[in-house]
């Protein structure tokens, strides 16, 4: 990914077993239709999930060890995993590519204090593309161009504007509805070992979601279901609908809805929100 590849020298990443693992049956070509159906059946078959970090394990940001885990174990992943990982596939498949640090915009209207999101900036057919493909909160759910222009999905309107002093990813919801940020990022890609210290940070930080809650989501068709903490949020075709988690039921229910196809991480994440429940400490994250 021009310098950000932090694979081991000389590993392969293979790509028939990646393919097979997002569901793309399709050729694989460096043009502007791979790229929107590459990341599609990615977003749709890797739910966002950091079971590991929450039961005391360090993540591993080692290409090959990320591979192990995402396809062959069939987990899922945060940012710090997925987007390298997708990144380096879309290399190997003939495109140009820049993972770039992001910061998110929080839900108490104030940036994340750390830039712990990764975005990658995709070259296709002389366009430059954003492609997101793990964000635990709702975003662009296929390639947006970078060039400003409008681009709707699922109800939900994005563009790329500046805000900050930096490029931003902005969602409108409804044709009159207030821009937003979702995150804003610097285009100055990432070299080796650029981002290891979202890790350490997120493993000893007091605020951290690495150790905290519960979080995940996963892409559907028409949105993207999210849990965090005691709250289920079905956001779909534009609108978004909360559900409290009052009990270990509900939790076990929407979480199944989450990790659909993932059955095997089912159990082990009713017990993390239950363990989690009892000592909860940290607000809200920016974390990708």
């Amino acid at each position: 990914m021009n310098g950000t590849d932090t694979g081991r020298t000389g590993w392969r990443l293979p790509t028939a077993e990646y393919l097979r693992r997002i569901g793309h049956h399709g050729p694989v070509q460096p043009d502007a239709d791979c790229l929107r159906a590459l990341t599609t059946a990615h977003l749709r078959s890797v739910p966002y999930e950091m079971l590991d970090a929450l039961d005391g394990h360090t993540p591993s940001l080692d290409l090959p060890g990320v591979f192990d885990k995402v396809v062959t174990r069939r987990a899922g992943s945060t940012c710090l995993e997925a987007t390298p990982l997708f990144g380096r596939f879309l290399r190997d498949a003939g495109f140009r590519v820049d993972l770039v640090p992001a910061q998110a915009w929080r839900v108490n209207g104030q940036w994340a204090p750390r830039w712990d999101h990764l975005l990658l900036l995709v070259e296709a057919e002389g366009v430059r593309w954003l492609v997101d493909v793990s964000f635990l909160m709702l975003t662009a759910l296929e390639p947006l161009r970078a060039d400003g222009r409008e681009q709707s999905g699922s109800g939900w309107t994005y563009k790329v504007a500046e805000a900050g002093g930096y490029p931003a990813v902005l969602r409108r919801s409804g044709p009159d509805g207030e821009w937003v940020p979702v995150y804003r990022y610097d285009e100055r890609p990432l070299g080796p070992g650029g981002y290891d210290w979202i890790v350490d940070y997120h493993m000893t930080a007091d605020d951290s979601p690495l150790t905290g809650s519960l979080l995940c989501s996963r892409v559907v068709p028409d949105g993207k279901l999210i849990l965090m903490r005691d709250n289920y949020v079905r956001a779909e075709k534009g609108r978004e609908h909360i559900e409290f988690l009052a009990n270990a039921a509900m939790a076990e229910k929407a979480i199944s809805e989450v990790f659909q196809g993932h059955d095997h991480l089912v159990e082990r994440a009713v017990g993390i929100w239950q363990r989690t429940r009892r000592s909860r400490r940290n607000p809200l994250p920016g974390i990708g």
